[in-house]
């Protein structure tokens, strides 16, 4: 996820990054908490009768600044950034 969040924040030039799951699962959750991801709302939505919650975060680019990551370097971005929208 380092790699995706590099690419998002350096090469893409992103604002914040979005994640979410099920409040059930912790794991993913905590994965992102620990990628600096801040709470952004829950849903309540309903499946087959049943309510299923899911907790979104945000993840700002100061905030992912501030977390320890491993190093990554982008390589041959260029000729793809129009694909990507960011010309």
């Amino acid at each position: 996820m380092p790699a995706v969040l590099h690419l998002a924040f350096v090469g893409l030039g992103a604002a914040h990054a979005t994640s979410g799951s099920f409040v059930d699962n912790a794991a993913p959750l905590a994965v992102s908490r620990k990628l600096g991801y801040q709470p952004d709302g829950i849903s309540r939505d309903l499946c087959d009768g049943e309510v299923l919650v899911s907790q979104y975060l945000r993840l700002t680019r100061e905030n992912w600044e501030r977390t320890d990551r491993p190093a990554v370097s982008l390589t041959g971005l260029e000729p793809c950034l129009e694909l990507f929208g960011a010309r």
